[in-house]
Formats: C-alpha cells, structure tokens, sequence
C-alpha cells in the first residue's frame, strides 16, 4: 500500500479540497477529505494515520505555491495530494475584472513544476488533475480545462509524480448522468463527486 503506519497524509488545492473545513470542528471539511479520513480509519483499523485538509476556497496554482511552506510543508507530510488548477481555468471565465489576475497554461506549467519542487520533502507526490463536469467536449470551458490537465499530466511525467485522472472518473459517471446532477455549476464536486474524488484516491493508496 502507498500509505505506512504513521503518516502525514496532505490533501492541497482548492475549494473543491476545502469543502467548508473551517466549519468543521476538525478541519477536515465536509468533502473528499473527510470520507478519505473516515476510510482510512475504518478500513485500515491497524494504521494510524493524520489527514490534513490544506484546501483553501478560491485558490489558484499561484495562489497555493504562495501558502506551500506554510499549509503543506510545515505539516512534514509523507503523502500529498493536490487538486488544483479549475480556479486558473474559471478565472478566464467568470470575471472580466483586470485586478484579478489569470492563470496562462504556461504560468501554470511553471506553478506545478515549483510545487513538484517544493514537495520533494515528501514520501510521495500524487497530482490529481483538474476536471469540469460538461459532457459537451466542444464546450469553451471543458476544453481549457482539459488543457490544463494535459499539462499537469506532462509535469507530472518528467517529475515522476504520480497522477490521478479525476477528468476520466467524472466522465464515466457522465456516460450515465448529466454533470449538472451532481452540481450546477458543474465545479463543485458535493456529496456525489466527493464519492467520486475519494473512490480515486482510495484507489491510488492501494498501490
């Protein structure tokens, strides 16, 4: 298995990893990270492991590499995990305010290799990709966030990171039902692509 008895599990990224953790008395949120943490401890009784929740709302690539020494490193973890990339993406789409600052997929690129590089304190590094619910492909949005994805799959490549395609888990619940019965704005996971977000991972660290 990926994780050991004793482990730092970090999960990294946005809202999406966040999921209201600030209302939960343990940090951990309502989301993917919780049902992480309840699977770890109900499924593998014998390993005793910490989750940590550095998700925050509204966050890019920019915006996590700024906080990493302080929310990710400083918890001295043995696994982490991060989710980031929709806001970068988003940030071309729902604001028109030029003191908001947009993400190039080259900028991009350069965020994730630096967060690559400031993880190396860690046992292992697993970047899961940023995904958007639309089944339509020609869609404006999907198609960004597509490219983003290819390029944290490229990073992760050359930096022998592992990878989890969650793009690929949310399209094969889209061959059955529409993204926007998971959630409206088809971004943000909920109770549904919690499930799916923490089957994906929970799958990783079984490796």
């Amino acid at each position: 298995m990926l994780f050991k008895d004793g482990d730092t599990i970090v999960f990294a990224g946005d809202s999406t990893t966040d999921a209201g953790k600030l209302s939960t008395g343990d940090r951990l949120g309502t989301g993917y990270v919780r049902l992480l943490n309840g699977m770890l401890n109900a499924f593998c009784p014998e390993v005793r492991s910490r989750v940590v929740n550095a998700g925050v709302s509204g966050n890019t690539s920019a915006d996590l590499l700024a906080r990493w020494e302080q929310d990710v490193t400083a918890e001295k973890p043995d696994l982490v995990f991060c989710l980031i990339g929709i806001n970068d993406v988003w940030r071309h789409f729902d604001c028109f305010d030029p003191s908001r600052r947009q993400i190039s997929a080259e900028e991009y690129e350069r965020n994730l290799e630096a967060i690559c590089e400031r993880a190396k304190g860690a046992r292992e590094l697993c970047l899961m990709t940023p995904f958007y619910m639309e089944g339509n492909r020609s869609d404006e949005m999907r198609i960004m966030t597509e490219q983003y994805a290819a390029v944290m799959k490229g990073v992760a490549k050359r930096r022998g990171a592992r990878v989890i395609d969650l793009q690929r888990e949310f399209d094969v619940y889209m061959q059955s039902r529409p993204g926007q019965s998971i959630t409206w704005d088809r971004v943000h996971p909920g109770e549904i692509g919690s499930l799916l977000i923490a089957r994906a991972v929970w799958r990783e660290l079984q490796k």
